[in-house]
C-alpha cells in the first residue's frame, strides 16, 4: 500500500474530528485510521446538558470542585517568571467558577526542563459544557526545536478498540503490550518518506474497561507543519508515563459515555460580524461547537463558542446573575491564567438568553513561555465576547 500523503493523514484527522462532534481535531493515529475505515461521514454532534456524570454540582457553588487529579499548583515544569495578570472577576452570581484545564494536568505530568510555549485545551468543573472527551495541545521547547503534544482521554464506556487491529497506510509502526489489568499500552511511531520529514510518536492506553488515553508528539509544533527538529521531543518512554498515569481514571469518570440528544447535520454557525477590524481568520470549525483562530498581526486568540438548550441545572446555575434588559442572563470571567501553562489566560462569557438557549463564548491567549504576549488578557475583551454571545447569528440551527 503506497505511504499516506501528509495532506490526506491530516484530512483523515478532520474526519475524526467531524464524527466525534468537538472543535477539537484529535491527534490520535488510531483515531485516523478508525476515521479512514468508516469512510468519509462528515458528522455533527450537538453538545447537550443534563449529564450528571458530567457536570458537577451547579447549584450554589461560589467555586469548582476540582477532581483531585485535575489540581494544579500553577508551576508547570521549569515554569519561565510570567506577569501575573489581575483577574476582574464580577460578584459571586456573576462570576463563572474555577474550572480544571486539562492542560494544566498535562503540564504537571511533564518531565522537568521544559517550555510550554503554547497552550489549549478542554476545561471541566460546574460551568463547563458536557463531553464525551478531554483534549490538550501544548508546543514545547526543550532548547532543540518546538515539538506539539496532544493529549486525548475518552470515556471508559465507549468501547475498547485495539489500536495495532488497524494500520491502512506504511510508514506506521505499531507494537501493543498487554496489561496485567488486562488493558494493552500501544506504542505507534509514524515517519515519513524522504519527501515527507513529518513524524510523530503516539502511546495509547486501553484500559479493560475502555477508558482510553492517548499522548502523541510530533517534531513539529503543528500537525503536518514543518518539522523543528529531526524526531519528536518526548520518547515512546516519556508519553509512555503520561499516557499511563492513574490520574486520568479520575478524568474520563467525568465524562459522558454517549452525547446525548446528538444529530448529524452539515449546517454551519453564521458567524456575526462583531469581531474588530483587522483581525485574521487563521483556521476555524463550523458546527455545534465553533472554534476560530484569530490574529491581528502580532498576537493570536482562540475563540470558541458552545451553544445549546438548558435545562433545570442550568436555569438555576443562572437563577442569581445579574439579569439584562431583554432578560438576558450573564455569568463571566476575565482574563483568568491557566494554572501551570507558563503564560495562557483566558476570558469566557456564558449568557442564558430569553428562548431558553444557554451560549458560552471562550477566548484564549495561548502564548506560554518566551513570549512577550504571555501572561496577557486575550485579544478580545469581555464586552467584545459579551455582544458576541448574544448575538443571535450564532444560533446553531435546530436538529431535524
Amino acid at each position: 500500500m503506497p505511504a499516506l500523503p501528509e495532506h490526506d493523514f491530516e484530512d483523515q484527522l478532520c474526519q475524526v474530528f467531524h464524527e466525534t462532534g468537538e472543535s477539537f481535531v484529535p491527534d490520535t493515529p488510531r483515531l485516523a485510521m478508525g476515521g479512514a475505515t468508516r469512510g468519509r461521514r462528515r458528522q455533527r454532534r450537538r453538545l447537550a446538558l443534563g449529564a450528571a456524570a458530567a457536570v458537577l454540582a451547579v447549584s450554589g457553588l461560589g467555586a469548582a470542585v476540582l477532581p483531585s487529579a485535575l489540581q494544579t499548583n500553577g508551576t508547570g515544569p521549569a515554569a519561565s517568571p510570567v506577569p501575573s495578570p489581575p483577574v476582574s472577576d464580577p460578584p459571586d452570581a456573576a462570576r463563572i467558577p474555577q474550572e480544571a484545564h486539562l492542560a494544566s494536568a498535562v503540564a504537571e505530568r511533564l518531565p522537568k526542563g521544559l517550555r510550554i510555549v503554547r497552550s489549549d485545551g478542554s476545561t471541566q468543573g460546574s460551568a463547563a459544557f458536557p463531553t464525551n472527551r478531554a483534549w490538550a495541545e501544548l508546543v514545547l521547547d526543550d532548547g532543540q526545536g518546538q515539538s506539539l503534544l496532544s493529549v486525548g482521554v475518552f470515556n471508559p464506556h465507549r468501547g475498547a478498540i485495539q489500536p495495532c487491529d488497524q494500520s491502512p497506510f506504511t510508514g506506521l509502526e505499531c507494537r501493543q503490550t498487554p496489561q496485567p489489568d488486562g488493558g494493552t499500552v500501544a506504542v505507534m511511531r509514524y515517519a515519513g518518506e524522504d519527501a515527507n520529514p513529518w513524524r510523530f510518536t503516539a502511546v495509547e492506553w486501553v484500559t479493560a474497561d475502555g477508558m482510553t488515553i492517548t499522548a502523541t508528539s510530533h517534531n513539529a509544533a503543528r500537525r503536518g507543519g514543518a518539522p523543528n527538529r529531526p524526531e519528536p521531543l518526548l520518547s515512546a518512554a516519556a508519553l509512555s508515563s503520561l499516557a499511563t498515569d492513574p490520574g486520568w481514571r479520575t478524568i474520563a469518570s467525568q465524562l459522558l459515555a454517549v452525547m446525548p440528544n446528538s444529530t448529524s447535520t452539515d449546517a454551519s454557525v453564521q458567524r456575526p460580524d462583531l469581531l474588530p477590524p483587522g483581525l485574521k481568520v487563521l483556521s476555524s470549525t463550523a458546527g455545534a461547537e465553533q472554534t476560530a483562530t484569530l490574529a491581528d498581526g502580532d498576537r493570536t486568540v482562540v475563540l470558541r463558542l458552545q451553544e445549546e438548550a438548558a435545562d433545570r441545572s442550568v436555569l438555576d446555575w443562572f437563577a442569581d446573575a445579574p439579569t439584562l434588559p431583554d432578560d438576558t442572563r450573564i455569568r463571566s470571567v476575565a482574563n483568568r491564567p491557566v494554572p501551570g501553562t507558563q503564560g495562557s489566560t483566558e476570558t469566557v462569557v456564558d449568557v442564558l438568553r430569553p428562548d431558553g438557549r444557554r451560549v458560552r463564548v471562550t477566548a484564549v491567549n495561548p502564548a506560554g513561555a518566551g513570549s512577550p504576549d504571555a501572561g496577557r488578557a486575550p485579544l478580545l475583551t469581555l464586552d467584545q465576547l459579551t455582544a458576541i454571545a448574544r448575538c443571535p447569528g450564532w444560533t446553531v440551527p435546530a436538529p431535524d
